[in-house]
């Protein structure tokens, strides 16, 4: 018996010790507690300063330091990856609105070519102009208008009266009254017709008076050039025989007719200077 209760003794003890040591440390807790609870109420009733307990404070540290060790899956952490990401956005946003916003060197050579060909204009409106047919009927009627009032101031269409009854040719030929018709003109004119019945050879020009006075220009060209040309002088006159080479006119009057009106290839030009004496074919 008194084995077992030695045995027994030490076991109870330390129970009790232990129980006391628990209820012990429940009075402290709910000591501070209170405390802890009532410290402010009775600072604020009394106006005293009462401490705050170190231990109190060590708490606050902890969960402070906890708080800011959070892991990334806490709700802080969580809240506060959407900021992040919402400045990257925000900052790409902005990068791409920048990009946008500077002029693209494309579309600004574009914007150029384009102005460059607004300010000039194109071949097809070159052609446009050009072949408008109005345009150019109303130019080509204005010249024939020109061209015919020249005409009808020149005598024949080709002699200019440089005084009253003195006319000149484009060649320098100059034609002025005299001979037994009054003017060298109108003797000209009896060498556009025939006279079958003249004695000897009657050289009659082709072409009418028109004609004649061209061919006259051509073949005095030819005597100053002396081109295929003889040339006698008879006092204060000069006689050109020039070879056109080709037929100006043919052979009338009654030597004419009876060798049946041969070709004339040359023309006689009888000159006192530039002036005109006759002029007929051979």
């Amino acid at each position: 018996m008194n084995a077992a209760e030695n045995r027994s003794g030490p076991h109870r003890s330390g129970g009790k010790k232990a129980k006391q040591t628990t209820a012990a440390g429940v009075v402290i807790a709910v000591l501070i507690g209170g405390y802890t609870l009532l410290r402010p109420t009775i600072n604020d009733a009394t106006g005293w300063n009462l401490p705050a307990l170190p231990a109190n404070e060590v708490s606050r540290e902890q969960v402070a330091d906890r708080s800011s060790t959070a892991p990334v899956d806490s709700p802080k952490a969580s809240s506060a990856k959407p900021k992040q990401s919402d400045s990257v956005s925000q900052s790409k946003a902005s990068a791409v609105h920048s990009q946008k916003s500077k002029p693209d060197d494309a579309s600004t050579k574009t914007g150029r070519t384009e102005s460059i060909r607004k300010d000039s204009p194109g071949p097809l409106a070159s052609k446009m102009t050009r072949g408008d047919p109005a345009s150019s009927s109303k130019t080509n009627s204005t010249a024939s208008r020109d061209a015919d009032a020249e005409q009808s101031d020149l005598k024949y269409g080709l002699l200019r009266e440089i005084s009253p009854d003195r006319y000149l040719s484009p060649a320098g030929v100059l034609y002025t009254p005299g001979s037994a018709e009054g003017h060298r003109l109108e003797h000209l004119r009896r060498h556009t017709k025939d006279q079958p019945n003249r004695s000897g050879k009657h050289g009659v020009f082709d072409g009418d008076m028109p004609g004649a006075l061209a061919t006259i220009d051509k073949a005095y060209e030819k005597a100053q050039a002396n081109q295929r040309t003889t040339k006698e002088v008879d006092g204060n006159r000069t006689i050109y025989t020039v070879d056109m080479g080709k037929r100006v006119g043919y052979v009338g009057g009654r030597d004419g007719r009876q060798r049946r009106n041969p070709m004339a290839r040359r023309v006689r030009l009888v000159m006192e200077g530039n002036r005109l004496i006759t002029a007929f074919p051979l």
